[in-house]
């Protein structure tokens, strides 16, 4: 049916080719893996002479509770960062956010994404630790996982901005 009410759309021919160069963009990125992974994990900060022997405590602390609670794993492994992790982020329990390969520490995608073929990432829940860096020693909780994200709807949206 034709309401008689057309509105013209002008575009300019840049504006598309731009949209389009994007999306070819989007596909020859080398950014763009078929096995894109993320990871959202949450870790505890120790610096020091004592990190490594710190972290090895604060993990025996926490299996020891989460023996006793283990629906509680990410809540105890919170209240133990807020308590003693000696980064900005223990104000929200050690939470990193999610991200993916090349984002964080290299030791950190070492752990978390590995690339060997006989090893394979820590799954959800999994405690990782100790893991010394430049910054002092870490002990990274695995929160969630996402893997295949439809990366062209992404970076779509990353043109739009």
């Amino acid at each position: 049916m034709n309401s008689g009410c057309a509105i013209p759309i002008h575009t300019s021919s840049a504006l598309k080719m731009g949209f389009f160069d994007g999306i070819s963009k989007a596909f020859g990125n080398q950014d763009f893996k078929e096995s894109d992974q993320r990871v959202r994990a949450s870790h505890i900060l120790i610096k020091g002479d004592m990190d490594i022997e710190t972290i090895d405590e604060l993990m025996g602390e926490i299996n020891e509770r989460t023996e006793k609670e283990p629906e509680r794993k990410f809540q105890i492994f919170a209240e133990v960062a807020r308590r003693e992790s000696q980064c900005p982020s223990a104000t929200q329990g050690g939470d990193l956010g999610l991200f993916g390969p090349g984002k964080m520490v290299r030791e950190f995608d070492m752990v978390l994404f590995p690339q060997a073929p006989d090893r394979t990432p820590p799954p959800v829940g999994e405690m990782v630790g100790p893991i010394p860096t430049e910054f002092g020693c870490h002990v990274v909780l695995v929160t969630s996982r996402e893997q295949n994200r439809d990366q062209v709807t992404e970076m779509l949206a990353n043109l739009a901005e």
